[in-house]
């Protein structure tokens, strides 16, 4: 009677052994594949050049965690050459699975032409991580950005940090391109400290700022002057809805819908409606800051008085449009300040 139970015992371990085995060889494969497409990654797109350092991946039994030693990407042509390079770059993403992250440590930079001479943003965050979507099909889907602790040094500015930014987008099912038609969009940002404001009526620092967005009419490609500028051509527009933005004394929430074009120096312009709240306050703030002379304010406080009519819902929120127009935005009878092409050296 042992002899059959040893015999079963023995070959219960060599099944157990041979699934071990078999299961090993699944996970170097699947590791040696994750590192030969990292490897080659861009090696199929002739306007980019991919510089990958050396690619170690690890997370057995469970994960594929692949670390590597630098990346370079680099655009020479189109009317806008850039370089982008990162120290340290981790990718991982479950064995079985479809959903795979990207982190960045350590210094980044970011090396593009501008009015003919080359300049260089660099950035250093604590977090950066990437969330790569996929669909049933194994196609991109979308992704999702999270940042924490950021600071980037500008070229012909002082550096501006932010404390978090979460950022996603779903790819739409309208017409393809490097942006689809109907994508989609949505932010959220925590303080994000400009120092070029520090002295303008509403202080360096953005408290807040969130919205969704949906994208119609097609990007056709990277060359951003050139596909930017056919996108505009084309009555491509950006639709916002539930925009909130805290920026000192300006509290503007509930700006419902609005849209946002490019006009043709590539300056964001369009308007929406917004609920803005102790505007007595803002409009106190842009008087001490000398942007509203006294009959200025005069004027603007009894236009508020007589738009008080017009409240929003609960808390005092009183309707007012936003509008930019020929690089400058407006709130009601304030000018807050100007935009600036979205494209640097244009």
């Amino acid at each position: 009677m042992r002899r059959p139970l040893v015999r079963v015992v023995l070959g219960l371990v060599v099944l157990a052994a041979l699934a071990g085995a078999g299961y090993t060889a699944f996970w170097y494969m699947a590791a040696g594949r994750m590192r030969d497409t990292i490897a080659t990654w861009g090696a199929g797109n002739p306007d980019v050049q991919v510089r990958v350092g050396d690619v170690a991946v690890s997370g057995f039994p469970d994960r594929l965690i692949a670390t590597v030693g630098g990346v370079e990407v680099t655009r020479t042509q189109g009317a806008l050459p850039w370089t982008y390079r990162a120290a340290s770059v981790r990718v991982s993403r479950p064995l079985r699975g479809d959903t795979t992250v990207v982190s960045v440590s350590g210094p980044q930079t970011l090396t593009y032409t501008a009015g003919g001479q080359p300049q260089t943003a660099r950035a250093l965050a604590d977090l950066l991580a990437v969330e790569l979507r996929t669909d049933e099909d194994g196609a991109f889907a979308g992704f999702s950005l999270s940042l924490a602790g950021l600071k980037v040094e500008r070229p012909v500015a002082q550096p501006l940090t932010v404390r978090r930014l979460n950022f996603s987008m779903g790819v739409g099912a309208g017409i393809p391109g490097v942006i689809n038609d109907r994508s989609r969009f949505s932010m959220r940002v925590e303080n994000l400290t400009l120092p070029e404001h520090r002295r303008g009526p509403l202080g360096d620092t953005i408290e807040q700022l969130t919205f969704n967005a949906i994208w119609t009419q097609p990007l056709a490609s990277f060359d951003l002057p050139v596909s930017l500028a056919r996108w505009r051509d084309a009555n491509g527009y950006v639709t916002f809805t539930e925009v909130a933005l805290k920026w000192g004394t300006l509290d503007m929430t509930n700006l419902g819908t609005g849209v946002l074009k490019l006009d043709k120096e590539l300056r964001p312009t369009g308007g929406m409606n917004a609920g803005l709240v102790g505007y007595e306050l803002t409009v106190d703030a842009f008087h001490a800051a000398r942007r509203l002379s006294d009959e200025a304010r005069a004027a603007v406080q009894a236009a508020m008085t007589f738009l008080g009519q017009r409240r929003v819902g609960q808390g005092g929120r009183l309707g007012l449009p936003l509008d930019i127009t020929d690089g400058k935005i407006s709130v009601g009878p304030a000018t807050l300040g100007e935009v600036s092409p979205i494209l640097p050296g244009l």
